[in-house]
């Protein structure tokens, strides 16, 4: 017998999942319109286990159960089993009537796409997306594969295609109104003799009525047609559950121990290095131009791709294995083209390098007296430790749990800690600070936790208190809330060490305030802090570990660059079922603010609606009043009363209030889990730092985020083009583009101790960055590696066929990945991974991937630059030709030149000069 326990609204449930258990959530699409992916395959998920007798307990709202959906026997009728061996009879035309949609790439949840003989598809009762490789029309292999890198990570013999939707048709556009396409049954069709629980049954009907209520409003005129095909009604939902019986968590028949989630890798979905027609960019070489495209053009040698470059005197032809020269400009948004005919670039580039070279001094000096400063090693307790990270209630990605490790390992070193953790918000910083005060406390020691704001001190405050104090922890509050008594109680105990853990804004820098022994200070996104905290934090980082958090990310270039200088931890990885926020950019209009708000409460969640100006927002709380005058709103800013402002939110976080009108006081680190949708009414106030800090309030855990980014009439074309680079920059990771796009390159500058300077806007930061890095390596004494050989005449085609790979940008990655590979490992990896997505390499990419070869194999003999004839080559080099490298050849040697002709078909000099290399053939 099936229980199904019902809850009051999903908030509650937050996507807990026990053995034998599945959740079922409800619509969260607006009448009429489209359900997210998740939504779709999770009921149809239920449908099938419900179908096959697999589900001992279903967790669920009345609003979820009352939903019309498809029947048992019209389900069982697209259920198809395929193993190896099977002919793949599926025609297109049935899975489309099956709710799935042909893409170029498979991401989620009801997409397939087909490339060759390689068939991908997401089915809802998986985890993992499927590939299936054919011959002709047999299947041959079936493998799940990682949704992110694109890599087949297990392979299985059969697989189970079933409906992505609750309704078969040739249309997508009955989501939530599944009985307009056929689909006029219940769950209840599905489950005969089912036991209800819940925790407040009478609390669930109120909700289910309030949202009924919502629904009406949102539905306006259309609401009969909408609520005669979308659910039951209230009456006979109520005659389908009987006999519920009341449930606490301590029941633990129908509430055991929450399981763990089946752990999915994940990697950042936007690459900053992706290159869009129109994009600025820089070549090494040449300067700033304008990127019009790829042009393909055939030629005696063979058919390959360019990069065509506009200059503002000329226009350039850059073949795609040279790509490795070209990168985005990221930089000021008035940007000059460059002259191919001018000497200014290389000026420019020469004066960066003298500026870089002269930070990089001061940085060194810097770092290596803290070097000379010893500190007591911190080992903590193992037993303990384990119990606390098991406390985390999620799980933590691989970039997680090695920031995590990498400060441990440097709290039980002998030289203070100065660490950065920077990632996107909401990857999971804050847990990684947890870990190391955990470690801190239990060493006899206490930590000081600063925050920029008094909201996120009060966030890290509750967030702190309930993992620590079940472990016996004191966690306190110091801000300027914090008054009389109260304050002198909580400083007496700090200096006694009764405390040990104390949060606060840049109060804890106060000179009256005294520790019994600190043993670590965490500062998060201090940046934002003032010139005089900054100062402090500095001398503060020769004595005491202290570990820093930004929610700006660092690129892997920078990264590496000051790897050994400064500790830097990236956390790059979304946690596992984050999803990117939907954006959109709209007019101000009472509809749409209306739409989103009724739209985010009808799916149980709450709204941030954030409007900055302080004088106005009285005005604007009663604007919204008039227009959802049943919503419960809250309002905080920071000029309210510091005691007010903190109820307000706690009531908030509760979730005793159903919208937070704001200013941008909640723009750092905030976290809200069941807030998935923010309104910023002035959005052309913002810049693009604060606009992605805003949309990453909202979309922190399983459920998809939404983002309006609302502007009034007559605003500037400047303004527009701003909020719609944050709508095109969605995937995970992207926060780094659009920190960037922003010139906010000056916060590294405060967090890394390099100031900024227009060398960056002159060069382009990608540029900047790869100087800076190897003006370090030099300070290291390590050699700087950049695999750069010029190869002209090379025989065969080089253009990637459109029928291999259609979308020109993953072309592009592909063109980018072969032309920087720096080993023939790295060749032979993306040849395994090509063959994997796309099928048997063609004869262009293998000759690409040769090309790769040879350029690795020139580099390693010192050359760099080679002319490829049909029965000679000449072969140039940097320094020195090397003695007796071409003594099995006929060659000829020009020492003035440095260059070597070599009297040989291109065939076998190809053959003398890569048979040296350890890896496999390409």
């Amino acid at each position: 017998m099936v229980k199904i326990i019902i809850l009051p609204h999903e908030r509650l449930e937050s996507f807990k999942k026990y053995e034998g258990h599945i959740f079922l959530p409800d619509h969260d699409g607006l009448p009429f319109s489209e359900n997210s992916a998740y939504v779709n395959a999770m009921r149809v998920r239920v449908l099938y286990h419900l179908l096959n007798k697999e589900v001992e307990t279903i967790h669920t709202t009345l609003a979820a159960l009352s939903r019309y959906t498809i029947s048992p026997e019209k389900l069982a009728m697209y259920i198809f089993n395929k193993e190896i061996g099977d002919k793949f009879d599926i025609a297109l035309e049935r899975l489309v009537q099956m709710g799935y949609e042909r893409v170029d790439i498979v991401r989620d949840f009801g997409e397939f796409s087909i490339r060759g003989d390689v068939f991908d598809i997401f089915i809802p009762v998986y985890d993992y997306p499927v590939r299936i490789e054919l011959f002709d029309d047999e299947i041959e292999e079936i493998r799940f594969f990682d949704p992110l890198s694109q890599r087949s990570v297990e392979k299985i013999r059969c697989v189970t295609i079933l409906p992505a939707k609750e309704y078969i048709s040739e249309e997508h556009n009955y989501d939530t109104v599944p009985k307009l396409a056929g689909s006029d049954s219940t769950i209840f069709e599905y489950v005969k003799d089912a036991q209800f629980f819940s925790p407040d049954f009478d609390k669930s009907l109120k909700e289910y009525e309030r949202k009924i209520k919502k629904l009406k409003e949102l539905a306006t005129e259309k609401a009969p047609l909408y609520f005669e095909n979308s659910l039951i009604s209230t009456s006979e939902l109520l005659k389908r559950i009987k006999g519920v019986k009341k449930i606490t968590e301590g029941k633990r028949d129908i509430l055991p121990q929450a399981i763990e989630e089946k752990k999915i890798e994940s990697s950042p979905i936007l690459d900053y290095e992706e290159l869009s027609e129109g994009d600025i960019v820089v070549h090494k070489d040449y300067g700033i131009g304008k990127f019009e495209g790829i042009q393909r053009i055939k030629s005696a040698v063979g058919e390959r791709d360019f990069l065509k470059i506009k200059y503002s005197d000329a226009t350039l032809y850059v073949p795609v294995d040279r790509l490795n020269r070209v990168h985005k400009y990221l930089g000021s948004e008035q940007v000059s083209l460059d002259s191919l005919r001018s000497a200014k670039w290389r000026k420019r580039v020469r004066n960066a390098k003298k500026d870089i070279e002269r930070r990089v001094k001061e940085l060194v000096s810097i770092y290596a007296k803290r070097t000379m400063v010893k500190s007591e090693p911190l080992v903590g307790d193992p037993e303990l430790e384990e119990k606390f990270a098991l406390s985390f209630p999620y799980i933590e990605t691989s970039d997680q749990l090695r920031a995590i490790e990498e400060v441990l390992n440097d709290l039980v070193s002998e030289k203070p800690m100065d660490r950065l953790i920077t990632g996107d918000s909401g990857y999971g910083k804050t847990e990684v600070a947890m870990r190391a005060a955990f470690r801190v406390v239990v060493s006899g020691k206490q930590v000081a936790v600063m925050a920029p704001t008094v909201v996120l001190a009060n966030q890290h405050y509750r967030t702190f208190k309930e993992r620590m104090e079940p472990f016996g922890i004191k966690v306190e509050l110091l801000d300027s809330t914090k008054k009389g008594k109260t304050r002198e109680k909580i400083l007496e105990d700090l200096k006694s060490g009764e405390i040990d853990i104390i949060i606060g804004t840049h109060t804890l820098l106060n000179d009256k305030i005294k520790f019994s022994d600190l043993g670590l200070v965490i500062i998060d996104e201090e940046q934002k802090f003032g010139v005089e905290q900054k100062d402090k934090f500095k001398k503060m980082r020769l004595s005491v570990n202290v570990l820093s958090m930004s929610a700006t990310p660092i690129p892997r270039t920078l990264h590496m660059a000051l790897s050994g200088m400064r500790d830097i931890s990236t956390i790059k990885t979304p946690p596992i079922g984050r999803k990117p926020v939907t954006v959109y950019v709209e007019p101000l209009r009472e509809s749409i603010i209306k739409s989103a708000i009724l739209r985010e409460l009808a799916r149980d969640g709450q709204v941030i609606y954030v409007h900055n100006r302080v004088e106005e927002i009285e005005s604007v709380y009663k604007r919204l009043i008039r227009l959802v005058p049943d919503v419960i709103i809250g309002v905080a800013h920071g000029q309210m009363n510091k005691r007010i402002l903190e109820k307000t939110v706690e009531a908030f976080l509760s979730g005793d209030i159903d919208v937070l009108l704001c200013t941008t006081v909640i723009e750092s680190g905030v976290d809200i889990g069941t807030a998935n949708t923010i309104i910023i009414d002035d959005a052309h106030r913002y810049g693009l730092s604060q606009l992605y800090q805003l949309r990453g309030r909202v979309g922190r855990r399983q459920v998809r985020g939404y983002a309006y980014f609302l502007y009034p009439p007559g605003v500037s074309k400047e303004a527009l083009k701003r909020l719609e680079i944050i709508k095109t920059h969605l995937g995970a990771g992207s926060g780094l583009e659009i920190a960037l796009r922003d010139l906010e390159i000056r916060g590294y500058g405060d967090i890394l101790g390099i100031e900024q300077s227009g060398h960056i806007e002159s060069i382009g930061y990608r540029y900047y960055v790869e100087l800076l890095n190897e003006a370090i390596s030099r300070f290291k004494n390590e050699e700087f590696e950049e695999i750069d050989v010029e190869i002209n005449g090379f025989p065969g085609d080089l253009a990637i066929p459109e029928g291999y790979i259609s979308d020109p940008m993953e072309r592009l990655r592909i063109y980018r990945r072969i032309s920087s590979a720096r080993s023939v490992k790295d060749l032979l990896d993306l040849n395994e991974e090509l063959e994997d997505r796309f099928g048997k390499v063609p004869g262009a990419i293998y000759n690409l991937l040769r090309l790769g070869k040879l350029r690795i194999a020139l580099y390693e003999i010192g050359a760099r630059k080679v002319e490829i004839e049909k029965t000679s080559s000449v072969i140039y080099f940097d320094k020195e030709i090397p003695s007796g490298a071409f003594s099995e050849l006929k060659h000829i040697m020009n020492p003035r030149k440095k260059s070597v002709v070599l009297l040989e078909k291109f065939s076998k000099i190809y053959e003398f000069l890569t048979r040296t290399l350890k890896e496999e053939k390409v």
